[in-house]
């Protein structure tokens, strides 16, 4: 039972202990001689770039960051294997020498691939780092929330204690690099502030609460721009909703009750039953005046509302879609029809109604309907003639056709049996308070093991015990002291932090390798199952790590998986960073297409692992995976039938290969425009970095901006051209203008198009620097499935980085290569790599 006091903060834990969490790995790089000046491959090799390379690549004009005249190719170092992989990818890709630069014959290239690639083979064999270590790495604020979900068994759908966390710095987009995310003073503040709400979340649902109903009729007053209209039109016997959640200036896009603002009593699982009809979806306002599309059933949806955060009829913060469901379409004479809906809420939150397919803005919607004369004729001349936005609203919604979902009831019961998902830990039971210190001892070592995600060892489990007794002493009960040590094991660095590196160990002991294993798979503690098999058999045998691999990746909670790495390869976490423009681009904010872009490319990944698909999908597929709106933006509206499942997504052929593949996926052509328009250059180094992983180097400080001179030019073709041709920009440019051009078929939204706003035909025709031609986006994919080798490794490193929590360094090359040369047989199948990266020595190395 919990106390009625008020919680009390924990302040003992001394702010240095968290500072000194921190370990400083020692970085040194190795050199050691590997072959001597006469060596065969050292003499090619460097006769080779002395040939073709140092007359650009030189220590007086290093073009690229690249310096090939003073080249240590007898001794391994980073630099050099670095610098020898750099020109291998080049001659691979036919990229370097230049078109206008002397070029050797394609033997001659062939066989300096050959020479460059054992040398290097070589080198990695005896290189010695100590910089490969995963620096100390504290949990990311996404691995937090789902740690603290796991750990305490609550939803955490409607709960987040970190909303004043500041954000975790990304490195090139990951946002779990371990020497990036450093701890301030300020955060150790909010750690202890999220351990209060922690605690209270988790024992707060220790009483029974007796179910209830509660039920509304009428009284259903709504925002006060609605207020006088509904008055006039139905005494507020109806709740009305008209906008869409993502309405820029909603009205009725969330019906709040406001007679139960204060919310529900108690966590828990709640039966809602909703009295509701669809009208007027026959309305005979056109499309274009409504701006809205009637040919889909209406969406009633169910959002949670907490009155504490501010009001309830607009947007806020935290308010995901529990629930909704198709209302059938009815007469205002008819009956309406009874909706019945089972969703969790969290105390003190409220159900809210939502028109999940409404009006885009029913504001200025009263205005042009009362401007077509035909529709004029349909109201009274008393009301028609009205000025203003209030007499059109009264109008409108008295008289009108005016499309809505209507609710005549509303029945809240609850709190329902509980839930799994809502049940209490183990070392959490229900039931009296702790009474002696034997139990509490019991359960505080059960907590502090899932806590710490190992076994607790003896000395730091007696000081947990020796501050609980402690609290014991100052009058707290045994249950208060219980929490109360909770709290302070919620800010210490056993729990904030991973594993420790110690320098006698080489590798991840069994419960570290469980914890990278879950947290690169599920993003959050490892399992009652993965914890038995660290505890009871080898987790580091190849079989054992295999199968827990495919159960992981099986599991439901793999989908943060999906999320955190699509989000650190694609940077689709900046996916409305730039939010499009509501004049030019409507239907992104109409018909949420922001969440369906998203949901395509997850989807995707999902099938790659569910299916064990060869990851270059990802380069071109004969499918993708839609629902009606995103088909619509694609103009495929007859891949998904406008029915009552229209808005759910399934599998869709696809014909040719416009769509196939991340560079028709809606998600990245946005995520690599500014909102308004289009930028070859951006999505050209997007490309570079994310397809085939050799990003160009950073421009010089004297490249000056796009567009210093735009006379004569008649698009962006044009004004890049102009750009380029200053020397100081054409070296990197040749490589990623052909890129992005091939997708300036796309607008800003990654809407087909073929001509911009000024009618001018888009062209997307290209040639790379290897001199390969292509015509547009499609054949651009032919010739990167071609380079597909590319694209594995560059896939490998990003999975590696976000698998370790560290960058990658170049003696790990060597590890992808293996990895990549090893898949290639198996089409490089999606959970083939995931596995071959989770048995790597890499993955179990610290």
């Amino acid at each position: 039972m919990m106390s009625s006091d008020p919680p009390i903060r924990i302040l003992a834990v001394p702010r240095r202990a968290m500072v000194t969490a921190f370990l400083v790995v020692a970085m040194a790089q190795g050199r050691c001689a590997v072959a001597g000046e006469h060596d065969d491959r050292v003499v090619q090799t460097r006769e080779f770039l002395e040939n073709y390379c140092v007359d650009c690549h030189s220590a007086g004009d290093a073009s690229g960051d690249q310096d090939f005249e003073s080249i240590g190719l007898t001794q391994s170092s980073f630099d050099t294997v670095l610098s020898l992989q750099a020109a291998i990818d080049q001659l691979t890709l036919g990229e370097m020498p230049p078109i206008d630069a002397e070029r050797p014959e394609d033997i001659d290239r062939q066989a300096a691939i050959r020479t460059m690639t054992g040398l290097v083979a070589t080198l990695r064999q005896t290189l010695q780092s100590t910089d490969r270590q995963t620096v100390l790495r504290r949990l990311n604020r996404r691995e937090y929330l789902a740690t603290i979900g796991d750990l305490f068994e609550v939803d955490m759908t409607m709960f987040d204690p970190t909303t004043l966390f500041p954000a975790d710095k990304t490195v090139e987009h990951l946002d779990n690099v371990g020497d990036a995310l450093v701890t301030s003073g300020f955060l150790v503040e909010q750690y202890l502030a999220a351990a209060d709400e922690i605690i209270e979340k988790g024992f707060g649902t220790a009483t029974p609460v007796t179910p209830r109903t509660w039920t509304f009729e009428g009284n259903f007053e709504q925002q006060p721009e609605l207020s006088i209209a509904h008055r006039k039109a139905f005494g507020y016997r109806y709740m009305c909703l008209y906008d869409n959640p993502l309405a820029e200036r909603p009205e009725g896009a969330y019906g709040p009750l406001l007679d139960f603002e204060h919310g529900v009593p108690a966590d828990g699982l709640y039966e809602i039953r909703v009295l509701a009809a669809a009208l007027h979806r026959d309305t005979p306002y056109s499309e274009q005046t409504l701006r809205m599309e009637l040919d889909e059933p209406f969406r009633l949806g169910i959002r949670p509302g907490d009155s504490s955060v501010g009001e309830l009829h607009v947007m806020q913060p935290v308010q995901p879609l529990l629930a909704e469901s198709a209302v059938p379409d009815s007469k205002p004479e008819d009956p309406p029809t009874w909706l019945t809906f089972r969703v969790p809420l969290d105390r003190g939150m409220t159900p809210r109604f939502t028109f999940e397919n409404g009006h885009s803005e029913s504001r200025g919607c009263y205005n042009r309907i009362l401007k077509v004369e035909r529709y004029r004729q349909t109201f009274p001349r008393d009301v028609r003639d009205g000025r203003g936005i209030v007499a059109h609203r009264n109008a409108v919604l008295k008289y009108g056709r005016y499309p809505q979902i209507r609710i005549h009831e509303v029945q809240v019961r609850g709190p329902l049996e509980t839930t799994p998902s809502r049940g209490r830990p183990q070392w959490a039971v229900l039931g009296d308070a702790i009474t002696d210190p034997v139990e509490l001892e019991t359960r505080l070592r059960a907590f502090a093991e899932r806590a710490y995600r190992r076994p607790v060892a003896s000395d730091e489990f007696q000081s947990l015990v020796d501050f609980a007794a402690s609290r014991y002493a100052a009058g707290r009960t045994r249950m208060e002291s219980f929490q109360d040590t909770i709290r302070l094991i919620l800010c210490s660095p056993s729990f904030l932090y991973f594993e420790p590196v110690r320098d006698t160990q080489s590798h991840l002991s069994q419960s570290g390798l469980a914890s990278r294993l879950s947290y690169f798979l599920t993003g959050s503690m490892p399992d009652d199952q993965l914890t038995r098999v660290a505890l009871d058999e080898d987790l580091s045998d190849p079989v054992v790590l295999r199968r827990e691999t495919r159960r992981l990746l099986a599991n439901p909670a793999s989908s943060r998986f999906l999320e955190g790495f699509l989000d650190a390869w694609l940077n689709l976490r900046t996916l409305g960073d730039m939010p499009p423009d509501r004049g030019t681009f409507p239907e992104y904010y109409n018909k949420n297409l922001q969440a369906d872009m998203r949901t395509e490319t997850r989807a995707m990944f999902r099938y790659l692992i569910d299916e064990n698909r060869p990851i270059t999908d990802f380069l071109s597929s004969d499918y993708t995976f839609l629902n009606r709106d995103l088909a619509e933006l694609y103009d495929m509206p007859a891949s998904v039938a406008a029915n009552d499942e229209a808005h759910l997504f399934r599998r869709v052929p696809l014909d040719g290969s416009r769509r196939g593949g991340l560079l028709g996926h809606a998600s990245v052509l946005t995520v690599t425009a500014n909102g308004i328009e289009t930028s070859p250059i951006i999505r050209g180094v997007w490309l570079l970095e994310n397809i085939l992983g050799t990003p160009p180097a950073m421009p010089p400080d004297d490249v000056p901006a796009i567009d210093p001179d735009v006379r004569g030019a008649k698009n962006i073709r044009d004004l890049i051209a102009k750009h380029r041709s200053s020397a100081a920009c054409a070296e990197c440019h040749r490589k990623i203008d052909p890129l992005g051009f091939a997708l300036e078929s796309y607008d800003a939204i990654g809407r087909y198009r073929t001509t911009y706003e000024n009618n001018v035909r888009i062209d997307c025709s290209g040639t790379l620097p290897s001199g390969q031609s292509f015509d547009d986006v499609s054949g651009l994919k032919e010739i990167l499935v071609e380079r597909q080798v590319f694209f594995v490794r560059m896939i490998t490193e990003k999975l590696f980085e976000y698998a370790l929590g560290r960058r990658f360094e170049p003696a790990d090359q060597g590890e992808v290569h293996r990895i990549t040369d090893q898949l290639a047989q198996q089409h490089y199948r999606t959970v083939d790599l995931i596995e071959a990266i989770a048995t790597s020595p890499l993955f179990q190395a610290r």
